[in-house]
């Protein structure tokens, strides 16, 4: 490695810039002030303040952490898959880290993992980088479960569960491809075969070993019945939110409230699916206006309760991952220096 890389590396600078990250901070800003309004800002301030923070706080903290300890597990399933071994701390360490970059579009910035894992065990980043491909297409593929799990037995009026499957159907299409060998040999060799893509081409068979390994039906069916839990985790987030915003009213098994569990379902698992395939940062915007559009027609509730729950589910799920994942690269970061040599670096 050359001299300075592993700090570019290690820092995250390569794909983790102040400059965008301010940005993206001041847009969502913006998008919170227009969720704000929507709702009438002092009406949305008094229902904040309502909230019982004392317990509501790590409540919600606890079910988005309990979210990234399930879905760690098939990323460690993933690397064993590949044959890449670290150890839990390590492991772990890194895929919390992925989240500083969550506020990228589709959340593919998260392959800066893979230059991670290349610091601790040398592992070639072409490797590792297709897993988050895969982490992505089998959340997808879990939140379509939820949404339909959701719309099925909360919700009887409506069409909007055709969008959520029509969306799934893509998602399903694309891990059919991605899983194929048929796609490498024939097509993705052929694309870097020539012009700018053929630096890429010594990293094909590496890419296409990966995602075979992590996308064909077997691993696929796996990964994605082991996101259904962890997304299940911030469903339930929006479940309490909404209870307490409608009538203050706590999780419990009767069937009101069970009916208001598979209607936030639905409505987060909807949500993040079109914020995701739409492709804006962190699916900032419209996972919004889907979120408050769906809670206001399937729950027949004010704009006030809808921009209020819908404000305070991004802070939990969004933002809180953001903040873990910096937190996660801080100790990266300072326990690799410790580690390193200087002749490390010289090499």
């Amino acid at each position: 490695m050359i001299p300075g890389e592993e700090e570019k590396v290690l820092s995250g600078s390569t794909f983790i810039s102040s400059k965008k990250l301010f940005v993206f901070v001041i847009f969502s800003v913006l998008i919170f002030a227009l969720v704000a309004l929507y709702g009438k800002i002092d009406d949305v301030l008094i229902a904040l303040a309502a909230i019982p923070w004392y317990w509501v706080l790590p409540l919600m903290m606890i079910l988005s952490f309990l979210n990234y300890i399930i879905r760690y597990f098939k990323w460690q399933y993933y690397l064993h898959r590949i044959n890449v071994h670290l150890s839990h701390r390590d492991s772990f360490s890194i895929f919390l880290a992925g989240f500083t970059l969550t506020a990228t579009p589709g959340k593919i910035g998260e392959i800066v993992k893979g230059y991670f894992v290349q610091t601790h065990d040398g592992t070639p980043v072409a490797k590792t980088m297709p897993v988050v491909v895969s982490e992505r297409v089998t959340d997808l593929l879990a939140l379509v479960i939820l949404a339909v799990l959701g719309f099925t037995f909360g919700i009887n009026a409506g069409d909007q569960i055709l969008a959520v499957l029509l969306l799934g159907g893509i998602a399903l299409a694309g891990a059919i491809v991605l899983g194929n060998r048929t796609f490498y040999q024939k097509i993705l060799k052929r694309m870097t075969s020539f012009g700018p893509l053929k630096r890429f081409q010594d990293s094909c068979d590496l890419i296409e070993s990966t995602m075979i390994q992590t996308l064909s039906p077997k691993p696929m069916l796996i990964s994605t019945a082991v996101s259904v839990p962890g997304w299940f985790m911030e469903c339930l987030e929006l479940w309490i939110l909404l209870g307490l915003f409608r009538d203050a009213s706590l999780p419990s098994f009767s069937i009101e409230s069970l009916s208001l569990l598979l209607a936030a379902t639905f409505i987060h698992s909807a949500a993040s699916i079109i914020g995701a395939l739409t492709f804006s940062p962190g699916g900032v915007g419209t996972y919004e206006i889907t979120s408050m559009a769906l809670i206001v027609f399937l729950l027949s509730t004010s704009e006030t309760l809808a921009s209020a729950a819908t404000i305070l589910i991004r802070v939990f799920t969004l933002w809180f991952s953001i903040i873990v994942g910096f937190v996660a690269l801080a100790f990266i970061t300072r326990r690799t220096r410790r580690t390193s040599k200087p002749t490390d670096i010289i090499a």
